[in-house]
């Protein structure tokens, strides 16, 4: 069963590779897409799982409590537990993967339509992870 307790916490700074809306950082030897704190890219987040995903210790903002309610609403919706606050989260980026592969790769095909179902989304995530990491 997965947890959010399972995801990595590496306590070291990343160092940026691009910058943007697509940020790429390294840390510790890895190539990095970073998760905004929203509950899609955060949904992304779990549907990749802690082999493919590490966090990093992050200031808490000063709007976080409405931060937290919009991303934890969303991925309850979509079947996932509220996630821990406090931290930023980081998808592993595949050799010659660039963020918009990986944004391709997940695509909703019109899941985002209105109203929008959520576990189809998390469904279109999960077929498009699998097929990022090649996993049966």
């Amino acid at each position: 069963m997965i947890d959010w307790n399972l995801f990595l916490v590496v306590d070291a700074e990343p160092a940026e590779v691009s910058g943007g809306r697509d940020r790429v950082v390294l840390l510790e030897g890895r190539r990095l897409l970073a998760l905004p704190d929203n509950g899609y890219q955060l949904l992304l987040a779990w549907v990749a799982g802690p082999r493919r995903v590490v966090r990093t210790p992050a200031p808490i903002h000063p709007d976080q409590d409405v931060i937290d309610t919009f991303v934890n609403s969303y991925l309850v919706e979509a079947g996932v537990p509220p996630r821990p606050r406090g931290f930023a989260w980081y998808l592993d980026l595949p050799v010659g993967t660039t963020p918009s592969d990986v944004w391709h790769a997940v695509d909703t095909d019109g899941a985002h339509r209105s109203p929008v179902d959520l576990l189809r989304v998390r469904e279109a995530m999960e077929r498009g992870v699998a097929a990022l990491y090649d996993v049966a």
